[in-house]
């Protein structure tokens, strides 16, 4: 395992070297995949700054390579950065808490989960040189939905059961329901703006497959996310009912799902409630919801790391130290109360304004888009963003970087690189492929 893990990662060295934008391609097609059913990825190996596992070693080198990207391109990344000074602003602070976090390992592998969807986001803007570049990204994405739902298939077709927690949920063995429903999500943002922006039968198909994906996974957050992303496309990229459907639908359909769904029934409540039981004393069931031990987890996080350290927080990584180096393994499960916890009230808003900063700029893209390829990556950017925000409510959307994050920026990248092409001649403008044009046309078509 040790083996394959460093060959990958010297693969992706030598392509950010030689030839960045494969590089880009080759993170967008694989970085997601899980290499073998078997692997326990939690192995931890020993190393210089202290036990890591194969996950950390791949987000390590991920981010190096991206590192190594910029540096050949700095003329090209610098001026990349100004749209994203909130983002800086708030790194820089995470950064700035190091000195006084309990562990300078655990803090340093917190930032490189903070830097490494950003950093693939510049190194994207800075190696893509042609719109047709941009395409073969998009095509990456959506191959790699493709590639994580037939494993997941392939894997329910085996009987083989890929959910730890034993809900039944869809997603390949290696990876399991929680982070499978993550990947799909951008994926999912991706197919559904293809399919606004030129809706065609088998685009529409492969966005509901896509989305049944989610679904299917049997995840609360990531079903949440879904609806609050495809929602913002609906909202900035169609006209009339379709802008308002998804939103009144969910008035019906999410009762339905818990009311018809034994399985996300028995995940929402404690005590196996029927659905007769939901009607007649609907109070009594909202007192039984299941937060699966989140709510008393964030408290007692909250007051360990929070309360004598409101301002700026306990450091960055305090809490991993202390789940790993002294409670065996665990995580907080939410992201906001991981902030408030490690980066205090200063980080928590200097998140929430970076993340403001990125649905204005998107927002703007959709509006002023001169091209269906701007269009269609700025409404996939936003509806990302916006599942990348639900997600981390309740569930670990930094360490999932390698299968969520860089996928989620790299959209965002792709819709601002995109737009770079604005200012281009009407000759240079005629030349960019339309983007409306489902990737695998072959596929899709």
């Amino acid at each position: 395992m040790l083996v394959i893990t460093l060959l990958i990662i010297l693969i992706q060295l030598g392509l950010a070297v030689v030839s960045p934008g494969r590089f880009v391609f080759f993170c967008l097609w694989f970085q997601a995949i899980p290499y073998f059913w078997t692997w326990n990825t939690q192995m931890v190996f020993d190393t210089p700054i202290g036990p890591v596992n194969v996950i950390a070693m791949q987000v390590f080198g991920m981010c190096l390579a991206c590192l190594l990207v910029i540096l050949g391109n700095l003329d090209i990344a610098m001026p990349q950065l100004k749209p994203y000074k909130w983002h800086l602003a708030f790194l820089g602070f995470c950064m700035l808490s190091l000195s006084y976090a309990p562990s300078a390992a655990y803090g340093f592998r917190m930032i490189a989960k903070l830097l490494g969807p950003p950093l693939f986001m510049i190194a994207l803007q800075s190696c893509m040189k042609t719109p047709e570049e941009l395409q073969k990204a998009s095509n990456a994405i959506i191959g790699s939905g493709v590639i994580l739902i037939a494993m997941a298939l392939l894997a329910r077709a085996m009987g083989i059961d890929s959910d730890p927690n034993g809900s039944g949920g869809l997603g390949p063995p290696g990876m399991g329901p929680p982070v499978f429903a993550a990947h799909m999500l951008p994926v999912s943002m991706l197919a559904l703006a293809y399919c606004v922006c030129r809706p065609r039968l088998a685009t529409v198909a492969f966005t509901l497959l896509c989305a049944a994906a989610v679904v299917g996974a049997v995840q609360r957050t990531s079903a949440a996310a879904l609806y609050a992303g495809f929602s913002a496309i609906l909202l900035l990229g169609t006209r009339g009912i379709w802008r308002v459907l998804l939103p009144a639908s969910a008035l019906v359909a999410l009762p339905a799902l818990v009311v018809f769904s034994d399985t996300f029934r028995r995940r929402m409540f404690f005590g196996n409630l029927e659905s007769q039981d939901l009607f007649d004393d609907p109070t009594g069931a909202l007192s039984k919801i299941n937060s699966s031990g989140r709510s008393g987890l964030w408290d007692s996080t909250l007051q360990r790391f929070f309360s004598p350290h409101p301002i700026a927080g306990s450091g960055v990584g305090s809490t991993q130290d202390y789940f790993y180096s002294r409670a065996g393994s665990g995580v907080v499960h939410s992201e906001y109360v991981r902030l408030l916890c490690e980066v205090g009230v200063i980080g928590l808003v200097l998140f929430a304004l970076a993340a403001l900063a990125y649905i204005w700029m998107l927002r703007r893209y959709v509006v002023r888009a001169e091209s269906s390829q701007q269009r269609v990556f700025a409404l996939a950017g936003i509806g990302s963003i916006v599942a990348y925000l639900i997600y981390c409510s309740t569930d670990n959307a930094f360490d999932y970087v390698n299968q969520f994050g860089i996928f989620v920026f790299g959209l965002v990248g792709m819709a601002a690189k995109s737009r770079t092409w604005s200012s281009a001649s009407d000759q240079e403008r005629t030349q960019i492929p339309a983007a409306s044009t489902p990737p695998f046309p072959n596929l899709l078509r």
